[in-house]
């Protein structure tokens, strides 16, 4: 065997043994599998709420049926943001006001850069007769957030 054929040969050897321990699919496809996932299964609990939302809006069904799939959701992912927030808005148009607390305290914990979580548990707080406690929060949300204009205002109404 000459020169030449024999390096051909064991190139040929290594080439197929680097080729054979290669992975199979790419790092970053693998690494992003659970996201893919968890981003499938956060679309499928969105659904479901926006269905549940459409439901109680549009009169179209019972709404007991749309608040027990928004609560279903909430078994699903107890943080998911927008059945909280459904959840929390139902609660306040049928006066059941502390859980309407509640489910803006659990938004407002998740997200308290968004104004709107604490400005609702507030006007929740207010709603339950406790004027005193509803001003605390808010002012303690002003302190945090200076920026928070209708907190502010909601403050200042509030003290005069």
């Amino acid at each position: 065997m000459k020169r030449n054929q024999f390096i051909t040969i064991i190139a040929a050897v290594v080439l197929a043994g680097v080729i054979y321990f290669m992975p199979r699919t790419p790092k970053s496809a693998e690494e992003s599998l659970p996201e893919v996932q968890e981003s499938a299964e956060r679309s499928e609990l969105d659904a479901k709420v926006d269905e549940a939302v459409a439901i109680i809006q549009g009169g179209q069904g019972a709404p007991m049926q749309a608040i027990t799939m928004l609560l279903d959701v909430l078994k699903a992912d107890p943080d998911h943001e927008k059945a909280l927030l459904w959840l929390g808005n139902f609660s306040m148009m049928s006066g059941q006001w502390d859980k309407a607390v509640d489910r803006f305290h659990h938004l407002s914990q998740l997200h308290p850069e968004v104004e709107l979580y604490t400005l609702n548990k507030v006007q929740a707080i207010m709603a339950t007769g406790d004027t005193a406690a509803a001003l605390v929060e808010a002012a303690n949300y002003v302190q945090t957030y200076p920026e928070a204009k209708r907190i502010s205002e909601l403050v200042s109404d509030l003290q005069n």
